[in-house]
């Protein structure tokens, strides 16, 4: 008999009012298990609002040190409201802590009063440090407390986000009273610049000035020797002129009046001689005209004639030395006058002279005082022109200090930015959450259920497995004892259950697709993969039960355990023992999970072919180990005839 025949034969064996429900009841039995299980948890976390839970705010506000109002708590309930992560319900200390104890909420959250103040400190020298404290009850539910993990560390990032804008705009703040200070500075430290180079020329032109006045002064100094020594020659010639004007001019001052007086009396001699010379001459020449005027025949007589021109030269010679002697009697008149003026003058110039010497001695004193100053200032101000060398090379140094200064200040007040309100906000918001981190998925399984879908349906379809022959037979004994091969026998064992566990798995497939969404990115290879995985888990039962018997249902459902641990439905293997990590490639659940994983979200195909080959291996070899068992079966022992364990 064939194997196809003997499979139809076991599937028309369920006739009957009841009986003919049982192949629908284990088609059935993929869909209780995975559909329910997937259908109570497919977005837990999306329907965390529903969860309630206490929140306490017993934060004080406060000021704070730069004046600005600081209400943390109050901000802080207002965005658990606006997230809504949370069945939030604000209530007061004793209701949170009877409603935890109760059950009534999953866990609290109590804002301290002390919430606001440490936040407050942030721009102080020792900022404090703010706390939440948050209160879990793991007897009421423990996944409950896992998912605080979930909104602690949100509630973190709310706070630190609002704690670090809050910081920036205190330091911004503060930049600002800094930013002003500098420009302060700057103006004062180029206002600086600008005086230090001013004095630093005027400290030159102190130190030229003072070499001016030094060599004026040492000009001066010689100047004074050179007045001293002038003024002593003539103190001396003075000593001398007063010895002679007091010893010999007297008596030459006599000597020279009785002289002038002789010489005044001998010119007025001598002008009268010449008077009375030129008068004879002028009567002469009148006498010679009266004659010729007399005697016209002898006017033209040349001997006449030049008597009388004769005559006549002669008069004018006598006129002219008259007029010389009485200027000379004039002037010799004159000198005797001032020669008795020079005798009376001669004994007061003693006394003169003697009194000019006083003031000549003075001066020798005070000449000799300016060069001993003159020799004191050049000493003096050598030493200033040493000061004012040492004050420009200071004044040097103080330029170029002040323009180092000036630098240095506005490289500084450059690099600190200048904003108002709005970009001061922005930077806030940015500096508030610094970093964005941009997630991406390459393959989204997007909710908690269809992330989790290849290991819930791998368990079910496991689990048809193991019900399967429960209420099935496993083989065929009236065929065992004939003539039917093992391998048909084998075949026609595994035929129904795994036509039964075909479809149960697309039963389980279409209502988890259609009704919870799954929405396979390869929809046919996922009902191809369910399938082969579901012949391939048959087989697998189908030995156990036909080697075993019943120990193969206790050894299948140890293998199910394994697999729930070992095939990494849950946690990534490098999170497991290194027991489950050796175990992960020989279970076929592994293989199972890991295709869908790829049909369901996205993947490489050659995992997917990989695992289609494994599973299918799995079957094939399952089946081959079937037919060898079959074929020892039938040789019959007591063991058989007696087994030990009965279901």
């Amino acid at each position: 008999m064939s194997a196809l025949r003997l499979a139809l034969l076991e599937l028309l064996r369920f006739r009957g009012p009841l009986r003919r429900f049982v192949p629908v009841l284990l088609c059935l039995v993929p869909l209780l298990y995975g559909a329910m299980y997937l259908w109570a948890n497919w977005d837990p976390y999306g329907k965390t609002g529903r969860i309630p839970v206490a929140v306490v705010d017993l934060d004080r506000p406060v000021v704070s040190s730069q004046g600005q109002p600081v209400r943390a708590g109050e901000q802080l309930v207002q965005q658990l409201k606006a997230a809504g992560t949370f069945g939030w319900r604000f209530v007061d200390q004793a209701t949170a802590a009877a409603g935890l104890r109760s059950g009534r909420y999953a866990f609290t959250i109590e804002i301290p009063p002390d919430f606001s103040s440490r936040l407050a400190t942030g721009a102080d020298p020792r900022p404090e440090q703010a706390g939440i404290r948050m209160e879990l009850n793991d007897a009421g539910n423990y996944i409950a407390g896992v998912m605080t993990e979930v909104v602690q560390s949100k509630l973190e990032a709310q706070i630190d986000s609002a704690t670090h804008a809050a910081y920036v705009r205190s330091l911004y703040g503060q930049l600002s009273t800094v930013h002003d200070k500098l420009r302060t500075a700057s103006d004062g430290a180029h206002r600086l610049a600008d005086a230090t180079a001013t004095a630093r020329q005027a400290a030159a032109t102190f130190a030229s000035a003072t070499d001016a006045a030094h060599s004026g002064a040492a000009r001066l100094a010689t100047g004074a020797d050179q007045i001293s020594q002038a003024v002593q020659r003539i103190d001396s010639a003075a000593d001398r002129l007063n010895g002679a004007v007091t010893s010999r001019l007297p008596p030459l001052a006599d000597t020279l009046a009785d002289t002038v007086s002789l010489a005044a009396a001998g010119a007025d001699a001598v002008h009268d001689g010449t008077s009375e010379v030129h008068h004879g001459t002028a009567s002469a020449v009148t006498g010679l005209q009266r004659f010729a005027d007399g005697h016209p025949e002898l006017a033209q007589d040349a001997a006449f004639q030049l008597a009388l021109q004769d005559a006549q030269s002669a008069d004018a010679l006598a006129g002219r030395i008259d007029g010389r002697a009485a200027a000379a009697a004039t002037d010799a008149h004159r000198a005797q006058q001032g020669a008795q003026d020079l005798r009376r003058g001669t004994g007061a110039l003693p006394q003169q002279v003697a009194a000019l010497q006083a003031p000549l001695r003075l001066v020798d004193s005070g000449a000799q005082s300016v060069a001993s100053g003159a020799a004191t200032l050049t000493q003096g101000l050598a030493t200033l022109r040493q000061g004012a060398d040492t004050l420009d090379s200071a004044g040097d140094q103080a330029q170029g200090g002040a323009a180092e200064l000036s630098r240095t200040v506005d490289d500084q007040l450059n690099r600190i930015p200048v904003l108002d309100a709005g970009q001061v906000d922005h930077a806030a918001e940015v500096l508030g959450s610094p970093v964005r981190i941009d997630r991406h998925n390459l393959h989204p399984a997007g909710v908690y259920g269809r992330g989790l879908a290849p290991f819930f349906i791998g368990i079910a379809l496991w689990v048809f497995g193991l019900f399967a022959y429960l209420l099935l037979r496993p083989v065929n004994r009236r065929a065992l004892a004939g003539r039917t091969g093992a391998v048909s026998l084998a075949v026609a064992g595994w035929l129904p259950a795994a036509a039964l566990g075909a479809v149960a798995a697309l039963v389980l497939y279409g209502v988890v697709d259609l009704t919870l969404g799954l929405d396979p990115v390869h929809p046919v290879a996922t009902a191809a993969l369910v399938v082969l995985a579901a012949g391939s888990f048959v087989a697998v039962d189908h030995l156990l039960r036909t080697a075993l018997g019943v120990a193969g249902d206790a050894l299948s459902v140890v293998l199910l355990i394994l697999q729930l641990t070992a095939s990494g439905g849950l946690y990534p293997m490098a999170t497991t023992p290194a027991f489950f990590q050796a175990l992960h490639p020989l279970l076929p659940m592994t293989y199972l999970i890991d295709g869908l994983r790829v049909t369901v979200s996205g993947g490489l195909t050659s995992h997917l072919a990989r695992d289609a080959v494994l599973l299918a291996g799995f079957g094939l070899l399952c089946l081959a180990l079937t037919a060898v068992s079959l074929r020892r079966q039938r040789v019959w022992t007591m063991a058989r005839l007696h087994p030990d364990i009965r279901l």
